[in-house]
């Protein structure tokens, strides 16, 4: 059968219709739809900028009405290096759990579904080649020995590896994210999901876990300009200042005003740079910190009670604490640096 023609919306904002569908697909398009609500939610305060895209893919032929058929979105903001710049979420997510390799008619749904995901990317290399004369925050990669003509890094955030796999098996080449270890050949994480409503909640005195519970002599609060400093010097990953000021935070504070625990709530609704300095680990804290973190900050992004944290599969500290909160493992993700899409971004 020969496939219908792509159609790809490219938009400043999302349209209506695109954030009621990425609602029909939770929880899997949790994280572009949490971008996406940021950049609407948050707009005064920086969620969005004048080089934000909306990319929506989906065949002619589909029935938008009835939202049936695959469908590929993305949030791209170029202007944000070093930080993530793309998320990406197709509706191949949502069946990858039920897959049928001998089914001839699934395998080629697959195909469809990665042609829109491809759609996107090339869209998304053609902003770059447009924008290229004003990209100088774009990380250079590397040159050829002898000089010649860079790549640039354009870093995919919380890529579904059922995605990811399709991609290279379609010949996109992919290099690590930065700051993946040289020993490692790829870094992945785990998507863990939380329900609001499980959460634990307590008024004790610390050591509960609950949401409102801290030892004695600490206090919760904000995280303000004259943290950040302590906090990019606690976390390996590239965050700048001004996102971090943006984002939802709380922070754990001794009597004096001193910040001893703190934790984000990222972009894309995720809990992020959660850090809990070393002499008040083993006191609850972690889970307290986290499970006030959503209940107070996800409404600001929507109300459907989704939460989640991206933690490395090395990280059994983490996880453990994921788990401790009622937070479920559900699909694995890794951040790419998408090098070309058939021939060089």
């Amino acid at each position: 059968m020969r496939p219908s023609p792509i159609i790809l919306d490219d938009t400043p904002t999302p349209s209506p219709h695109l954030l009621t569908l990425l609602q029909s697909h939770l929880p899997h398009s949790l994280p572009v739809l949490r971008r996406l609500q940021f950049a609407v939610n948050f707009s005064t305060a920086g969620g969005s900028t004048p080089h934000t895209h909306v990319l929506y893919a989906r065949a002619q032929d589909q029935d938008q009405e009835k939202n049936k058929g695959h469908f590929a979105a993305a949030y791209v903001d170029l202007s944000r290096a070093p930080e993530t710049q793309v998320w990406v979420y197709s509706s191949l997510e949502r069946q990858s759990d039920n897959n049928d390799d001998d089914n001839k008619e699934e395998e080629e749904e697959e195909e469809a579904a990665l042609d829109l995901v491809l759609a996107i990317l090339k869209r998304i290399r053609a902003i770059a080649i447009a924008g290229a004369g004003d990209w100088s925050i774009l990380v250079p990669l590397p040159g050829p020995p002898g000089g010649g003509s860079q790549k640039r890094r354009i870093l995919v955030g919380t890529l579904h590896e059922t995605v990811r796999q399709g991609l290279l098996a379609r010949g996109v080449r992919m290099d690590k994210a930065p700051g993946v270890p040289a020993e490692l050949d790829w870094e992945f994480c785990g998507k863990w999901l939380f329900r609001l409503e499980d959460l634990p909640v307590s008024d004790g005195g610390g050591g509960g876990g609950g949401s409102n519970s801290l030892p004695c002599g600490m206090r919760w609060d904000r995280v303000r300009k004259g943290d950040v400093g302590v906090v990019l010097g606690r976390t390996n990953i590239k965050r700048q200042e001004a996102t971090l000021l943006m984002l939802p935070s709380t922070v754990v504070r001794l009597d004096d005003g001193s910040p001893v625990a703190w934790a984000f709530m990222g972009l894309d609704g995720t809990i992020i740079t959660l850090h809990v300095e070393e002499p008040y680990r083993r006191l609850g804290i972690a889970k307290a910190l986290a499970c006030k973190l959503m209940l107070e900050h996800l409404p600001e992004y929507g109300d459907d009670g989704w939460g989640a944290a991206d933690v490395f599969v090395e990280n059994h500290k983490s996880q453990a604490m994921c788990r401790s909160i009622g937070g479920k493992l559900s699909w694995t993700l890794s951040w790419i640096d998408i090098s070309s899409v058939g021939d060089p971004i």
